[in-house]
């Protein structure tokens, strides 16, 4: 009798470890908690920094991880989530975008990280021969750009960099960054910077009535000032101790994106018209002004598709993370669940 009791008893409990175990493998897939069975591909990214016949050596460089690519579309997250950088067609890879407008939005990524004292994630120092290598990273969307150097009378002033990690290789437009060397002059420099809206004539006129620009000297904030209609959305200043200055465009106005263009002693923010994301494509009037070496301001037009803003939602999985494991982990409780069925229509028939 005890036998039969401790027989019973046996089966019961493997079939209850049997069923435990099933629910425990569906769960787990299903919640997609189990580690990946191999790790994401990392690769390295490599920046030579030459001006002429100068190897620029010693410049320190950092880098920021900005964004991911998700659904043939350029998503930033962090503290970069709700930033409106001006981009070229996000549906192509970066490469195929001109190379004004990479520069551009690489400028604007690195004028936020010092506006909002973003901490970097990475660093490194150029070597003698001008290279700075930067190793482990995924894939994903990376901003990088080199502190100003000066070596005796000279002012190295670096581009920043912006870049898409494609599993071991980086699509890097130009791993030769820009680099403007100055030197000290005695002369007074005249400044200005001019606000400059683009895509909105056929747009309900909903601009700011004025915005807040910050100005930054040698990378260090230095003072705000307004722009509005009244000052013709300009101001100008100057200075006499060879400076380096920048803007910053502190609020950026709703629906609107921005980018940065400057020639040493101009800078324009340029505000573009994307709309609401429930906008479809349109066909508008685009106002392009460059802005030459020799300090004139050309302004044209042309009629530019434009496409909507990024619907991306965070519904799509994470970066990097593997999926494929999930119907083997399927089919593997499904089995258990059998097995536990098997084990009790054995112990019944005993």
């Amino acid at each position: 009798m005890s036998n039969a009791l401790h027989s019973t008893s046996k089966s019961k409990l493997h079939r209850i470890s049997a069923l435990f175990l099933a629910a425990a493998l569906v769960l787990c897939c299903m919640a997609g908690i189990l580690p990946a069975s191999a790790e994401e591909t990392t690769g390295s990214m490599t920046l030579r920094c030459v001006k002429d016949e100068d190897v620029v050596v010693n410049m320190h460089w950092q880098l920021y991880r900005v964004g991911h690519r998700a659904d043939s579309d350029f998503v930033f997250e962090g503290d970069f989530a709700d930033y409106r950088v001006t981009l070229g067609d996000r549906t192509k890879s970066m490469l195929e975008w001109d190379a004004e407008t990479v520069a551009s939005v690489g400028e604007a990524l690195k004028r936020k990280t010092i506006a909002d004292g973003i901490g970097k994630r990475d660093e490194g120092y150029t070597n003698s021969s001008g290279a700075v290598t930067f190793d482990g990273l995924e894939k994903g969307l990376y901003l990088v750009w080199g502190d100003i150097l000066v070596v005796e009378n000279k002012t190295y002033i670096p581009s920043a960099v912006f870049f898409e990690m494609d599993g071991e290789t980086a699509d890097i437009l130009n791993a030769y960054p820009k680099i403007i060397c100055r030197t000290l002059s005695d002369s007074d420099e005249r400044y200005s910077v001019r606000k400059v809206w683009e895509n909105d004539e056929n747009q309900p006129q909903n601009r700011a009535v004025s915005i807040t620009v910050e100005r930054y000297r040698d990378n260090r904030y230095f003072d705000e000032i307004e722009l509005n209609e009244e000052n013709d959305w300009t101001y100008y200043w100057d200075d006499t101790d060879n400076h380096i200055w920048f803007v910053y465009e502190k609020v950026i106005p709703e629906n609107y994106t921005v980018a940065y263009k400057e020639n040493h002693t101009q800078f324009l923010i340029v505000n573009t018209y994307e709309g609401d994301t429930a906008e479809t494509t349109t066909t508008a009037t685009v106002t392009e002004t460059t802005v030459g070496t020799s300090g004139t301001t050309t302004v044209t037009t042309k009629t530019t598709t434009v496409p909507p803003p990024s619907t991306t939602t965070d519904k799509a999985p994470q970066t990097g993370q593997l999926w494929w494991p999930v119907p083997a982990l399927a089919a593997g409780g499904l089995l258990c669940i059998g097995v536990g069925l098997t084990l009790r229509k054995r112990d019944d028939e005993e």
